[in-house]
């Protein structure tokens, strides 16, 4: 079966980025904004740089909030990168009021600010290259044990439950900064930033069958 591939446009993250990693690495994909449009799809990738509740919220305005749900229980491939990871998550964080609001609900956990409970001197953004663990998942083959990702956020995911595996990384506190379960994937780094094993994993990502 050929591979359809498709980034969502729903506002949000560095669209062409994604793009452009893909096509250098020989694979044919489209940017897409309608959702309508989407009638089939082998691999969809959900990117995402800004707030928690205006990501959520664009996706419900535009229609794309039900349909990644549907794609994702009919097995097709998902990766949710920075924002779009935290989407994922049952829970999120309303950076505006500090309430907690829903998520995509396709994996179980919470997404909040860094230092939430306990004071700490580091800056936000967390921004920069940082060492992101290296689990058995089927993203990571052929990439280093201690491989540095390049990351851009203030919230982050600390728990998460029923899943295959995780990955973490470490900035002033520990948290998750890849996750698997099932067909769905989250990165909370940008591997199309990541230099050659972020092009690496996007490649595992798109090689699935």
């Amino acid at each position: 079966m050929s591979k359809k591939i498709y980034i969502i446009d729903y506002g949000f993250g560095n669209l062409a980025s994604v793009q452009n990693a893909l096509e250098y690495l020989n694979f044919k994909c489209e940017i897409i904004k309608n959702p309508k449009k989407l009638k089939s799809a082998t691999h969809i990738i959900l990117p995402g740089v800004g707030s928690f509740e205006a990501g959520i919220s664009a996706l419900k305005e535009s229609g794309w909030f039900e349909k990644i749900q549907f794609f994702a229980s009919q097995k097709t491939y998902l990766l949710g990168i920075c924002l779009g990871m935290q989407l994922l998550f049952t829970k999120g964080t309303n950076e505006k009021n500090g309430k907690i609001i829903d998520g995509l609900g396709l994996i179980n956990g919470n997404c909040e600010k860094f230092f939430n409970k306990k004071k700490n001197s580091l800056p936000l953004p967390h921004v920069g290259f940082s060492e992101v663990s290296n689990k058995n998942s089927k993203l990571w083959t052929n990439i280093n044990s201690k491989t540095f990702f390049y990351f851009v956020h203030a919230y982050k995911v600390s728990n998460a439950k029923n899943v295959d595996t995780f990955n973490t990384t470490v900035y002033g506190e520990k948290f998750i900064s890849f996750i698997e379960k099932s067909n769905i994937f989250g990165a909370q780094f940008h591997p199309e930033k990541s230099q050659k094993a972020g092009l690496q994993l996007l490649k595992n990502f798109c090689n699935l069958k």
